[in-house]
């Protein structure tokens, strides 16, 4: 799944993205089967792509950027090699790259050249897969991607996976390609009316060709000014969390079908600056889905709406989303999220991992009455589905285990400079102490969901005079903090419509044809 705000894609156009080398230790444990890759910070566009990778024993570390939007691997598909940027999709399936000759890379030429376009004339190892237009998926903004299937030689470093199924899009309108790692039940050609007809994707390739013991990863998106995280497929990093993981069931579809990573979300609440419960609500059974390929995170109404006005957040048709005053992120206040019911485990999410600078085409915050104007990492998910994205999934250190259908997870340990590397050699999550069943749900929702802009921006105070008065103890009284240092992962949004755009790019959910 994949949802993008305007100003999130065009910081990427802007910034662009760029992988650094850097080698994730590992202990003798984990020397065997564990295959890591780093995140890095944004450089400027034009510097030159590196695609290094690392392989020690049976570990291998590679690289991701945090691309803001996105968080992107560099990878290389047949031979000789063609180098491409990917997004890292938890909430889908399928690897695609765009084509050469696709409309998207005869529109922005500039933009391929830079992050990848797929010419199977000039690979060797090229091998059509079925006929051409089998590959078709469609985005919850409308937009999708239509394309060929193929078999090539998918390359990350020095890892090869040889014979690996992915599609070239020939018409796209997405910016860049995405690889997939969801379950094999997601992929775009499975569905009632086809379903016996998916292929291993990226992550059954790393077990069936003996990278990995299992289909498992965990994923640490460190914090939002952070230039480090890390991905591993088949392992952990336990120095990585605080605590024990707590490993919570994967919720099945009506269909009693795993397709995505939805756990059942049993309780919110907001702390305040002096440690009191300023909102909680408990006894909750709501489906959320823990996906990498969201930028904030989506809730239900009942939810959002105190929670906006206790923190004087504006949301308003005119100003296209949550907004709330940049001084927000320096309040002690804390978001948590409990999972599986009583003895669960609850993530705390700091008030600085919600607000999200955002800048004008000059580089200049936006103001609104004296106040630096900056976004809110919390949204309305309407009807559902109700997406945890990167707001929330930075606070957590989260294990995907696809082959018991489990997710393992624990408060994060921000900016850890120390690695310990444990495989995940059968269908136990190492370091996890327990298991939270309280809050079975089953997540209902099927098909493409038709968000308005109206549906999905209702909750909070509307954008008549002022910023609202904050009704929670953020830390203040009734003065702003001092804003800190702009952050690097700073929004750049469009002039106009006071500076403050965050209408949808984009945003999958999903759904097979």
């Amino acid at each position: 799944m994949l949802r993008y705000t305007a100003a999130a894609l065009l910081s990427f156009y802007t910034l662009g993205v760029i992988l650094t080398a850097s080698h994730v230790g590992a202990t003798p444990e984990a020397s065997s089967k564990v295959f890591g890759m780093d995140f890095h910070k944004l450089v400027p566009r034009n510097t030159p792509l590196t695609n290094r990778l690392r392989r020690r024993q049976k570990t291998v570390t590679a690289d991701i950027t945090n691309g803001q939007i996105a968080y992107i691997i560099n990878v290389t598909v047949g031979t000789p090699p063609q180098p491409f940027s990917l997004q890292l999709d938890t909430g889908s399936s399928d690897l695609w790259v765009p084509g050469a000759q696709s409309d998207a890379c005869g529109q922005d030429p500039t933009f391929c050249q830079q992050y990848g376009a797929y010419d199977q004339a000039q690979s060797s190892t090229f091998q059509p897969v079925g006929q051409p237009g089998d590959f078709t998926i469609s985005y919850q903004d409308n937009s999708g991607v239509q394309g060929d299937y193929f078999n090539d030689t998918l390359s990350i470093g020095k890892t090869e996976i040889k014979n690996m199924t992915m599609a070239v899009a020939q018409l796209a309108s997405r910016p860049f390609g995405i690889m997939g790692i969801g379950y094999i039940a997601g992929e775009s050609v499975a569905g009632p009316q086809s379903p016996n007809t998916t292929y291993p994707n990226v992550i059954s390739q790393l077990q069936d060709q003996g990278y990995i013991n299992t289909l498992a990863y965990s994923l640490w998106l460190n914090d939002l000014n952070s230039n480090t995280g890390s991905i591993l497929f088949g392992g952990i990093d336990s120095d990585k969390f605080k605590g024990s993981l707590v490993v919570l069931p994967v919720q099945s579809s009506s269909s009693s079908s795993y397709t995505d990573f939805t756990v059942g979300l049993s309780s919110v609440s907001f702390t305040d600056a002096s440690g009191k419960t300023a909102f909680s609500q408990e006894n909750l059974a709501v489906p959320v889905i823990l996906d990498s390929g969201t930028t904030i995170t989506y809730v239900p109404d009942s939810i959002l709406n105190p929670i906006l006005s206790g923190v004087g957040a504006v949301n308003s048709a005119q100003l296209g989303g949550p907004v709330v005053p940049c001084s927000l992120g320096a309040s002690p206040s804390t978001l948590n999220f409990g999972f599986g019911g009583n003895g669960g485990p609850i993530i705390q999410v700091p008030m600085n991992e919600m607000v999200i600078p955002i800048y004008d085409n000059n580089g200049a915050q936006p103001m609104l009455h004296g106040n630096t104007i900056c976004s809110f990492g919390l949204d309305s998910g309407g009807n559902g589905p109700y997406l945890f994205g990167d707001t929330f999934l930075r606070s957590a250190y989260v294990v995907y285990d696809l082959t018991s259908n489990q997710i393992g997870i624990a408060e994060t340990n921000f900016n850890a400079t120390s690695s310990n590397l444990i495989a995940i050699s059968d269908s136990n999550i190492p370091s996890a102490t327990a298991t939270a069943t309280g809050a079975a749900v089953t997540q209902t929702f099927t098909g493409h969901p038709q968000q308005t802009l109206a549906a999905t921006r209702n909750g909070g105070s509307q954008a008549t005079g002022g910023l609202p008065s904050a009704t929670f103890n953020l830390g203040h009284k009734n003065s702003a903090f001092t804003p800190g240092p702009p952050r690097l992962e700073a929004m750049t949004v469009v002039t106009g419509l006071v500076c403050l755009v965050s209408l949808f790019f984009g945003g999958s959910m999903l759904f097979m044809q």
